[in-house]
């Protein structure tokens, strides 16, 4: 036994030698496994110490046997007092004490070997039942990963031929992006829904029938010559290099209105023509995800649920995405009226970068905001028949679309007869005060905002009073020009709805709504 190992066990636990050999020993000669040994189990090491004082050694037990009583020369044995019978009696059960130690640690070292032959076989038996598993795996092998699909019962399911399952696979039918099997009408064609091979599903019959299905999936079929096939960033990045317009038709592929602009609207050559040269083509099915983001940005409180809105065509600026030109509802101009109507904008319209397009000179009427807490029994009653009079107007009307042409707002109102023409405009812009400049207030988020003004080579950060005017902005771009735009006019455009802010330079920062937004400065150079 390593003396050191005697020596530095006593020292941690100050036991004594003997106690410290004793679980050495115990261990064989595991130090750590000793000294874990010796605070897990007080009980063991007491019992340990005690019996090594009871036990003496060798040489001494004669010696102290002698002490217990001596017989004489005539065979009588002498007790010297009654002390020593105290002692015998007190080394007897210091040696049961010794024994019943020894017994525990006898049996503490059976568990720890069980334990270990049990975890033997353990590992045997995962072996066995694992195949290639290696011992050092404690666990079994995952469970191979599964992928299926969840599908809505078939319209046989309930075991009855009724109306409503048949509905229902019908919706299943329309709704299915890349049908497997041929179409069932000229109707039911998707959007990209392989063209290459349209042509020939219908002609599997060879009748009559199938022909004159045929004629009518060739009138009726989308205008893959003129669509372009991207997403809406590519379209824009495309659009801002070619210098084109952005074109969407979104398509609600249960309008019959909507399936006669591919049959009378995008098969006209001079449409064909302008639309082709001057901007890329999308059409889209509302139904499908990718009109989801045209949705998102242009059709907002889900007004594309609205069937009133379609047919719909709009013109997008690829450089700002403002929607500056859309057709919506019904009746739909024809074939000739919308070649008209877009020469029309692409006079008044232009991508050049100098040019200066035609800007909002009214405002979109807003619903007038209505206290009811504070009307009276008559003001309320009267409010209820005026909202009864004209939903029965709206219900008699044949189309209500909620989507309104931006570029209606940049033409003048028709001058009444007999009123003469209306005075021009003064300029604005010019009446600015140019020696005004802005000093940023302090953050408070109660009074202050901060807004992004965004212009050709970055952006500024500035922060106003939400009570400031809009005039106040214009001063300090006029006092504090950017950096080589001195004595340069320009715009700003409240984004994303593109909205000139010179007709509201007396209404607050608050009310025109551009707190924490973003404006785009304009340059109106030669």
């Amino acid at each position: 036994m390593d003396d050191d190992n005697i020596a530095t066990f006593s020292a941690i636990t100050g036991a004594s030698p003997d106690v410290a050999r004793s679980f050495l020993e115990m261990t064989s000669g595991n130090f750590e496994r000793a000294i874990e040994l010796f605070y897990e189990n007080p009980d063991l090491a007491s019992g340990v110490g005690a019996g090594l004082n009871a036990n003496p050694s060798p040489s001494a037990a004669p010696a102290q046997r002698s002490n217990i009583g001596r017989q004489d020369s005539d065979g009588v044995i002498h007790i010297d007092s009654d002390d020593d019978e105290d002692m015998q009696f007190e080394q007897d059960s210091d040696s049961d004490d010794g024994d019943r130690a020894a017994a525990q640690a006898a049996t503490l070292a059976q568990e720890e070997e069980d334990m270990a032959m049990a975890k033997r076989l353990q590992e045997e038996l995962y072996r066995e039942n694992g195949g290639a598993a290696s011992a050092s795996d404690d666990v079994r092998a995952p469970i191979a990963r599964t992928t299926e699909t969840l599908v809505a019962p078939g319209g046989e399911w309930s075991g009855e031929a009724n109306v409503e399952a048949a509905m229902l696979e019908e919706l299943r039918r329309r709704r299915r992006q890349f049908p497997s099997g041929g179409s069932s009408g000229p109707f039911s064609q998707q959007i990209w829904g392989d063209p290459s091979s349209a042509p020939n599903r219908s002609t599997e019959n060879g009748s009559s029938s199938g022909s004159h299905a045929r004629r009518l999936e060739d009138l009726f079929r989308p205008p893959y010559d003129l669509m372009s096939r991207m997403s809406w960033d590519e379209a824009r990045t495309l659009g801002k290099e070619d210098k084109k317009w952005i074109m969407v038709n979104l398509q609600d592929m249960s309008d019959f209105n909507c399936q006669t602009l591919n049959r009378d609207i995008w098969k006209d050559q001079h449409v064909k023509t302008l639309v082709s040269e001057n901007f890329i083509f999308l059409q889209y099915d509302k139904e499908f995800p990718d009109a989801e983001e045209y949705i998102t940005f242009y059709f907002p409180n889900r007004s594309h649920e609205n069937p009133d809105n379609y047919p719909h065509v709009s013109i997008v600026d690829p450089r700002t995405g403002e929607q500056v030109k859309v057709w919506s509802g019904r009746p739909f101009p024809s074939a000739s009226d919308f070649f008209a109507e877009l020469a029309e904008f692409l006079d008044r319209y232009s991508l050049a970068a100098n040019s200066k397009n035609p800007v909002a000179k009214t405002t979109a009427s807003k619903p007038k905001t209505v206290d009811v807490d504070r009307m009276t029994e008559e003001e309320m009653l009267e409010m209820a028949l005026q909202n009864s009079l004209e939903s029965s107007a709206n219900r008699a009307s044949s189309s209500t679309p909620n989507v309104h042409d931006p570029d209606a707002l940049t033409k003048s109102p028709e001058v009444t007869e007999g009123k003469g023409k209306e005075p021009e405009p003064q300029n604005l812009f010019s009446q600015v005060s140019n020696t005004n400049p802005h000093t940023e207030p302090d953050n408070n988020p109660a009074v202050t905002t901060r807004i992004q003004f965004r212009h050709p080579t970055g952006r500024v950060i500035r922060r106003f009073n939400l009570n400031d005017p809009v005039r106040r902005i214009f001063e300090w771009l006029k006092a504090e020009p950017l950096e080589g735009k001195e004595g340069v006019e320009f715009e700003l455009k409240k984004m994303p709805q593109g909205q000139d802010l010179i007709e509201h330079l007396d209404e607050s920062i608050s009310d025109t709504g551009l707190k924490q937004g973003t404006v785009m400065i304009e340059f109106i150079e030669d």
